[in-house]
C-alpha cells in the first residue's frame, strides 16, 4: 500500500498558498505531515510529494506531479485549505476526477463535517492540474476556509492532530485496512471455548515468565473488550483490548469511544487513535506490558502497579478499578469481569498449574522407562535416551 500526500502550495514564493486568518502553506504542511504519521503508523508506504519552492506556480504543480507519478501510487492526496473573495465561504470539500464519489472521500468529508465545519461535498475537479495530471486515483481536499473566521475558530478548537484523524479515517476503511492481513499462524474464527483456550495458554505462559498480569484476569478482560474475538478492534485492528494510542508507536485504528462519564451518563468520543497490532498474540503480550508500565500524568509509578503479580483475581481486579485511574470507565466494570467471566467460565484454571522444578546443577531428573527380556534392544533403548541428554542405567530385576 502506497499514497502519495502533497502539502499543498510551496512554503514561500511562487505557489505559496493563501493568506488569510491563517497562512494556508503553514498549515498545509502541519495537516498533511500529523497525516503522513498516521499512515505510517498504519504499516502504508508514504511518499512525501510537498515542493517547497519553484521558479513559478506551473513549476510548483509540474514538480508535485511529477515526484507523484514516479510512483506506484494507490491513492494521490493533496492538502489545502480554501479562501473566497468575500471571506463568506465556509466548509470542507474534496476534489476528485469528474466529481467521481469514491467512498474514501466522501468519508473525508463526513468526519471533517463531524468536527463543525459545513460539508460541501466531493465536486469535480477536473480542471485541477495535479487531479488531472496524476497516473494515481487523486483527491484534493480543501479541510476549510482559511480567511473564515468561523471555520478557523472550528479549526483551531478541533486541532490538526483531529483534522488529520478525520482524513486518516477516512481513507482507511477502503484503502488501509483491506492490504492489513490476518497472521496465517493464528485461527480466528474460534468457538468461545477455543477463544478462551487460544487466549489463556498464551497468557499463562506470559505469567510463568515475566509474571505480569495472572492469566484469569487477562482472559476475561480480552472475552469482555473483544466479543470472544468478534469486536470491530479485534478484527480490524488485531486488538482484544481497547488500549487508546498513548505513545504506542506502532500502528493505529481510528474510531469513536465509548465513555461512562462520573454522573453515569455516558459520551462519544469521536475519531479515537487506538493501538492496532499484527496479531491476537501481540496484543495479549502488550496488554500485560501496559499495565505493568503505564503511568498517568505526573505519576512516579505505574498506575496499575498493584495488579503486577497479584496472584488472586479478586484482588487483581479491584486493584484494576481501584487504581488511580480506573482502567474503565464503566461503574460495572469490576463485577461484570469477576462474576459474568472470570468464575463463569472457570478461568481460575488457568492461574493454577504445577511451577517448574529445576534440578540444581549437575543433576537431572531421571526418568527409567522401558523393560525387555532381549539386553539389545535395552541398550538400543538406553542409546536414543543418552542421545537426548538422559543418563539411562540397565539392572537386571526379577520377573
Amino acid at each position: 500500500m502506497t499514497i502519495g500526500v502533497n502539502c499543498g502550495h510551496t512554503a514561500s514564493g511562487p505557489g505559496y498558498g493563501a493568506v488569510g486568518i491563517i497562512k494556508e502553506s503553514e498549515h498545509t504542511r502541519l495537516a498533511g505531515q500529523a497525516l503522513m504519521s498516521l499512515l505510517r503508523s498504519a504499516g502504508v508506504t508514504v511518499v512525501d510529494c510537498t515542493i517547497d519552492s519553484a521558479s513559478t506556480q506551473n513549476e510548483y504543480l509540474a514538480a508535485a506531479v511529477a515526484l507523484a507519478n514516479r510512483q506506484e501510487l494507490d491513492w494521490f492526496i493533496s492538502i489545502h485549505f480554501n479562501a473566497s473573495k468575500t471571506h463568506a465561504g465556509h466548509g470542507v470539500e474534496v476534489y476528485t476526477y469528474e466529481g467521481r464519489q469514491y467512498q474514501d472521500a466522501l468519508d473525508v468529508c463526513a468526519n471533517l463535517a463531524e468536527l463543525g465545519f459545513t460539508n460541501r461535498g466531493v465536486k469535480a475537479g477536473t480542471g485541477l492540474y495535479v487531479i488531472r495530471k496524476t497516473k494515481a486515483k487523486s483527491m484534493l481536499i480543501e479541510v476549510c476556509f482559511c480567511d473564515n473566521q468561523q471555520d478557523i475558530s472550528i479549526y483551531q478548537t478541533a486541532g490538526i492532530q483531529k483534522i488529520a484523524t478525520a482524513i486518516y479515517k477516512g481513507i482507511y476503511g477502503y484503502t488501509v485496512l483491506p492490504s492489513i492481513q490476518v497472521p496465517s499462524a493464528e485461527d480466528h474464527d474460534l468457538a468461545r471455548e477455543g477463544f478462551i483456550e487460544f487466549v489463556g495458554n498464551i497468557a499463562q505462559k506470559d505469567w510463568i515468565e515475566r509474571r505480569l498480569v495472572l492469566p484469569s484476569v487477562v482472559v476475561a478482560q480480552a472475552i469482555k473488550e473483544s466479543g470472544f474475538g468478534s469486536s470491530e478492534l479485534a478484527v480490524n485492528a488485531n486488538a482484544l483490548f481497547g488500549i487508546k494510542q498513548n505513545g504506542w508507536p506502532g500502528r493505529v485504528y481510528v474510531k469513536d469511544a465509548t465513555e461512562q462519564n462520573a454522573d453515569g451518563s455516558y459520551r462519544t468520543d469521536k475519531n479515537v487513535l487506538w493501538r492496532a497490532y499484527d496479531s491476537w498474540e501481540q496484543s495479549i503480550l502488550d496488554h500485560s506490558t501496559y499495565l505493568s508500565e503505564r503511568k498517568i500524568g505526573n505519576q512516579a509509578e505505574p498506575n496499575w502497579k498493584n495488579v503486577i503479580g497479584c496472584e488472586n483475581y479478586i484482588l487483581a481486579v479491584q486493584y484494576l478499578q481501584n487504581a488511580q485511574f480506573p482502567y474503565a470507565t464503566s461503574k460495572t466494570y469490576e463485577e461484570s469481569l469477576i462474576r459474568d467471566y472470570i468464575e463463569k467460565y472457570d478461568l481460575m484454571r488457568y492461574d493454577e498449574f504445577e511451577q517448574e522444578q529445576i534440578a540444581p546443577e549437575g543433576f537431572l531428573w531421571i526418568v527409567q522407562v522401558g523393560a525387555y527380556k532381549n539386553l539389545n534392544n535395552a541398550k538400543k533403548l538406553q542409546n536414543r535416551l543418552e542421545n537426548m541428554g538422559v543418563v539411562s542405567l540397565i539392572k537386571e530385576y526379577a520377573e
